[in-house]
């Protein structure tokens, strides 16, 4: 063997030596665990170089790399790669990709855009996401702590997060709010000291909410001070009185929900409306119908709604002549109450209000699309992915998500390619949460 041949051997030996292979994708695995995304990547393109019969692995790895870079283009190009020398779909993979893109989002330097990560978040399902959860219970921002807080409080995990507990002390009053409803939910006796403290919070409403949460938690709380603050100087002591009253369905407290449906501040009657409908009282529908001639329409707005909740069917009559109404959204909740009546032919109005000028009522159509009539909602979300408007496109994503079912996938994918931020996140909750079914039932 002359000497060229020898240093070619040498070179082919060195270049896809499995070891070498072994010690890149060591590596790459562990700068990936201590969130070095660019090492990884670089480990891992190596890897690539090195043993080309071991690319699947290194494609699964690269995929999850890239989802936590925030480009969820080439962690899809990767993931595909992957399952093309596999047998097929990798669901819990999918899966890893959707927390990595949740995980980048919560870094973005746009407060609403973290803000709509971590709800999306909630869509995913415990397993696997507490990482990004404590991150984002930990933000700058006040407002997407509070959203934090209540996605543990949708995936069962307010009461063990010691970040949600310490909420309860928080400088800002509405994340102190949002701890002390999320515990209050939780059913956690453990968290009673906590709540406690609320009592003693210097902003009433946290005061109201504590209350309500220890309530909750079955302590011998009295309801008093709940009904002496539905008569407070301040509108919003008002409100929030009025719809924890209304949440905790306490029947002696209907004639202090009555009374806010007369109340002089138009907040306060949209609280009581909505607070009549969680009461769950066929006694508040005659208040309710009355409410839907009230001069303000979120006032008719939410009577419209909870007409529908309380399975008012002497409503029918009021509610076709509410279709009518002048206010866009009042028209669609009437709507929405219908179809839960069983007049299924006002769905057409949603077809009708998906094409308005206002991006805030095509959105709210496809909402309420999907959540009282998903046999069409798919069709209807399909037609709403291209929307000018990322808020519509966010609703169609949501409903797919809800009532797709895995057909909903290759959809949810290309909205994870979406330009909108807010977009992709809500695209990459759903598609994780549809991924981590098909991999429980495959286990």
């Amino acid at each position: 063997m002359n000497l060229g041949a020898s240093i070619l051997s040498t070179l082919c030996l060195t270049v896809f030596s499995p070891s070498v292979f072994a010690n890149d994708l060591h590596e790459a695995k562990a700068a990936l665990e201590r969130r070095d995304y660019e090492s990884a990547l670089t480990l891992l393109d190596k890897a690539l170089k090195t043993m080309p019969n071991g690319q699947a692995a290194v494609y699964e790895m690269r995929a999850v790399t890239q989802a936590h870079r925030g480009r969820a283009d080439e962690a899809l190009a990767d993931y595909d790669h992957a399952v093309s020398m596999t047998t097929g779909e990798q669901p819990d993979l999918l899966r890893r990709i959707a927390i990595g893109v949740l995980s980048a989002l919560l870094a973005h330097d746009q407060e609403f855009v973290r803000g709509a990560a971590v709800t999306a978040l909630a869509d995913l399902g415990p397993r696997g996401i507490q990482s990004p959860l404590n991150a984002a219970l930990k933000d700058r921002s006040p407002r997407v702590r509070s959203l934090a807080i209540q996605s543990a409080s949708r995936l069962g995990l307010a009461a063990s997060l010691p970040a949600v507990r310490d909420a309860v002390k928080d400088q800002d009053a509405s994340v102190r709010l949002a701890a002390l409803a999320t515990l209050g939910l939780s059913k956690a006796p453990a968290v009673i000291p906590i709540v406690r403290q609320g009592l003693r919070d210097q902003d009433q409403l946290a005061q109201l909410v504590a209350r309500e949460a220890l309530i909750l938690l079955k302590q011998p709380e009295s309801l008093q001070p709940l009904i002496a603050a539905t008569r407070d100087f301040s509108p919003a002591v008002r409100g929030v009185a009025v719809g924890i009253l209304g949440r905790l369905k306490e029947p002696s407290a209907l004639p202090a929900l009555s009374l806010g449906l007369h109340d002089p501040d138009p907040s306060v009657r949209s609280f009581a409306a909505g607070a009549l409908g969680d009461m769950g009282s066929a006694a508040g529908i005659p208040e309710l119908l009355e409410a839907m001639t009230d001069e303000n329409p979120y006032v008719r707005n939410f009577a419209a709604a909870s007409l529908g909740r309380l399975r008012a069917k002497e409503a029918i009559p009021t509610l076709w002549e509410a279709v009518k109404d002048p206010d866009t959204l009042v028209r669609l909740a009437a709507a929405e109450a219908l179809v839960q009546l069983g007049e299924g032919q006002a769905a057409l109005i949603f077809r009708e209000l998906a094409k308005d000028p206002d991006y805030g009522v095509r959105s709210a159509a496809v909402g309420a699309m999907g959540r009282v009539a998903p046999a069409g909602a798919i069709s209807f979300a399909l037609e709403s992915l291209d929307d000018p408007a990322p808020r519509v496109r966010v609703a169609a994503v949501q409903a797919l998500g809800k009532a797709g079912g895995k057909a909903a996938i290759p959809y949810l994918r290309r909205a994870l390619l979406d330009k909108d931020p807010t977009v992709r996140a809500f695209a990459a909750g759903h598609l994780g949460a549809l991924a981590g079914e098909k991999s429980s039932h495959a286990s």
